[in-house]
């Protein structure tokens, strides 16, 4: 299900916001799941720093990821499909924490509308493709204190992408958890600045072309 926080008149670009979840669950993803209602707070924020664009919340089908991730990666390039259909020309930032996050890198690496990932406690797998990164804004922002995926956990991923050609930016959010809990504000104000930073590189992109 397909959420809409904010929608200016004749937004200059849409964010898509993508929740976490397991490994492994086929159950369905509830209207009060914390998973999709820590999120919120996220697309709030950004809608309020991002005025001309438009934010949407994505509610999986399923819970988890599930082997290949089949079910959550057509449930997030559906939400693509119908906010290119809806803001015609708009790029497109994905935004995902933990699996969303993993759902993100890949989603990203079908090209336009999207335009680049700013991954929140972004479960990264170091066999993940990256092939398809070359040039792709990709912000990272992890909690120091994550326990379950901790930093150290991303790295190989990471550097895959990173010689790859991905454009990675990543930051910690010091004593910060995999919740997000903990310092609330400085996560948001590091998603939002992500969001910035890859809206920024695609209109230099557009600019040269």
């Amino acid at each position: 299900m397909l959420a809409r926080t904010t929608a200016p008149g004749a937004p200059t670009a849409a964010v898509l916001v993508l929740h976490g979840g397991s490994a492994d669950s086929v159950a369905p993803v509830g209207r009060f799941a914390l998973a999709a209602l820590r999120l919120v707070p996220i697309a709030r924020a950004i809608a309020r720093r991002a005025p001309d664009a438009a934010v949407y919340r994505l509610r999986n089908s399923v819970r988890g990821w599930n082997g290949n991730g089949a079910e959550v990666l057509d449930d997030a390039r559906w939400a693509v499909d119908l906010i290119a259909h809806t803001h015609p020309d708009v790029p497109v930032v994905l935004v995902g924490h933990s699996l969303g996050g993993r759902v993100a890198v890949h989603v990203a690496q079908d090209g336009w509308p999207v335009v680049g990932v700013v991954g929140l406690a972004p479960w990264l797998v170091a066999s993940d493709p990256v092939d398809g990164l070359r040039g792709v804004p990709v912000s990272v922002v992890q909690g120091s204190r994550d326990r379950a995926i901790p930093t150290r956990s991303t790295q190989p991923w990471l550097a895959r992408a990173a010689a790859a050609g991905a454009l990675l930016q990543s930051n910690v959010v010091e004593h910060g958890g995999h919740a997000m809990l903990r310092h609330q504000r400085q996560w948001e104000r590091l998603c939002v600045q992500g969001v910035r930073r890859v809206l920024d590189s695609s209109r230099k992109v557009a600019e040269s072309s």
